[in-house]
């Protein structure tokens, strides 16, 4: 192949700038990453014509310990021919003498970025993660048995590819045993500590971060289970089997450790083939059991709740579990939860302002009554009340249903009482007035504004009030009265006069169809309500008495 001396060289680190150690066969794009003392360049593969990627020292004038742990790096990483070990092409030098490497481009998402960086995606799924952990694990025994500690093992470190591969990666400070260790190169400025303890801290075993001298495979093996750890806690409800092995992983003392890599994911594939721990589920629902039983007792049903599902999700077949979680289903609690509250208060503001609109046409009967008063004999200033009681009583229902919030309950009651007691002095106490006076209380009632009993009471006696404070004043002089009575008989007088007596007859027929029609719509209301709230305990029965079966 005939050089091209006019070609850049490695000076120019520029997109297009090619490596001259191999005459003219990788061009350099951009960067893919970077780390403490190299970076990793985008290339192309002229001769075969693949992408690949090339990693080079990012000091143009580096130590001679930097170019060795540079070397080492790629030697490393090359001998270790793995699926899950990125391959290494070629180790080379550059027209200026500096080393580089050729790997395999790799495209994908860290296990960080995934777990930690928000790019988690359905695919996702904690039994893709754990196949790929497991994968993981063979890789790094791989390693182990050819005498290569890699010591950094931590999620950043970890990739998944879009088509099932899983890459271990940065084996720049793994430890080659029987070798001797280079002398420490520091760089602060990355995540990997490099010094009389090399790796990232929180990752690192005991016996790492103290520095031994006899650094063995179990550290990694501490790594691999902080990583499992950091799998497990990414979703709810952790498997007790992979628990106890992370556990297990990551003892203090190395000699209680799992021994090797090979076992930690041989234990994680076990359980994702099937297998399952009884006797440590068993254990442990009795446990979540009692937890359950102690909530329950100091009326903490959230606690009991989660515990007495755990308890059966983790044995089925345990005694009390079922029975308790039906009580728990059943049985209310002593202290309404919060949440419930809300949810109760928000009903009762939607059931207030459904009942606001139906008062609201209720109050639209009224205006039946104002040609029956035309010929009342005080005036008509009393038509006048008469209708202006009746708008603002449908004024003031419409804003409360357009606030969506409850009012005054004793606002509500006087005005009603009010307009009772307009229908008792027009058409006597005892003819019209306590069929409104029950219309009223019972639409009343059947709305949440009165919650208490001394409430239901106060409402009862405004009503009573609105039917009897006009009989009192009749007996008392204070108007003309509209009940008379002879030795055979009792007289009605109403007040208004100069209309005719079909007119009159025509009206109270008309309330009266009215008042049936309008009990009527109530009690089927009422009814239907009832009925929708009996059809979901019953389903909610239903689905539990399924669930435990």
């Amino acid at each position: 192949m005939e050089r091209d001396d006019d070609a850049p060289t490695i000076d120019e680190r520029g997109p297009g700038a090619p490596i001259r150690a191999s005459e003219k066969r990788y061009t350099i794009g951009g960067q893919i990453g970077r780390g403490g003392v190299g970076e990793v360049l985008d290339a192309r593969d002229e001769q075969i014509g693949r992408d690949v990627a090339v990693k080079r020292l990012k000091n143009r004038l580096p130590d001679e310990l930097a170019v060795q742990r540079f070397l080492r790096e790629a030697q490393i990483q090359g001998r270790l021919q793995h699926p899950a070990i990125p391959p290494v092409h070629e180790l080379g030098r550059d027209s200026e003498g500096l080393p580089f490497f050729v790997m395999k481009k790799l495209t994908g998402t860290t296990l960080a970025q995934i777990l930690h960086g928000g790019k988690r995606e359905p695919q996702h799924t904690r039994q893709r993660l754990l196949r790929a952990f497991a994968d993981v694990c063979l890789a790094i025994e791989f390693a182990h048995v050819r005498g290569v500690i890699h010591r950094d093992i931590k999620p950043a470190n970890i990739m998944l590819g879009a088509f099932g591969e899983v890459y271990v990666l940065d084996w720049g400070i793994a430890k080659v045993l029987g070798e001797s260790e280079l002398a420490d190169v520091v760089d602060r400025r990355h995540p990997t500590a490099i010094g009389a303890i090399v790796g990232t801290p929180k990752y690192m075993s005991p016996e790492q971060v103290e520095g031994a001298d006899d650094l063995d495979a179990r550290a990694d093996v501490y790594s691999l289970g902080y990583v499992l750890d950091e799998i497990l806690e990414a979703d709810p409800d952790i498997p007790p089997e992979l628990a106890r092995v992370a556990e297990q992983a990551t003892a203090i003392d190395r000699a209680a450790r799992i021994a090797t890599a090979r076992e930690l994911g041989e234990r994680v594939q076990r359980y994702l083939d099937g297998d399952r721990d009884l006797e440590l589920r068993r254990s442990l629902a009795r446990g979540h059991l009692q937890n359950a039983r102690r909530a329950f007792d100091a009326d903490d049903r959230r606690t009991a709740m989660r515990e007495a599902g755990r308890a059966i999700a983790l044995d089925p077949q345990l005694a009390g579990a079922a029975e308790l979680l039906g009580r728990l289903m059943i049985e209310p609690p002593r202290e309404m939860p919060p949440e419930v509250q809300a949810a109760i208060a928000k009903h009762d503001i939607d059931t207030n302002t459904r009942q606001a609109k139906a008062g609201a046409r209720l109050y639209i009967a009224y205006f039946a009554f104002i040609p029956f008063l035309i010929g009342y004999r005080g005036g008509s200033w009393f038509v006048i009340l008469f209708a202006g009681v009746a708008l603002g009583n449908i004024a003031y229902l419409i804003y409360r249903a357009r606030i969506q919030r409850e009012t005054s309950k004793w606002f509500l009651a006087v005005r009603n009482a009010v307009a009772v007691a307009l229908v008792a002095h027009c058409f006597s106490p005892i003819l019209l007035a306590p069929c409104v006076a029950l219309l009223i209380t019972s639409s009343t009632l059947f709305s949440a504004v009165h919650k208490t009993a001394r409430s239901v009471v106060g409402l009862v006696l405004f009503m009573l009030a609105g039917v009897f404070v006009p009989w009192i004043g009749e007996l008392a002089g204070w108007w003309a009265p509209t009940i008379s009575h002879t030795s055979d008989a009792v007289c009605l007088v109403s007040p208004v006069v100069g209309v005719p007596g079909w007119i009159r007859y025509a009206g109270v027929a008309f309330f009266i169809a009215f008042a049936i029609a309008a009990s009527a719509s109530l009690a089927h209301t009422m009814h239907n309500a009832a009925r929708k709230v009996r059809a979901q305990l019953e389903l909610q029965a239903w689905q539990l008495r399924q669930l435990m079966a």
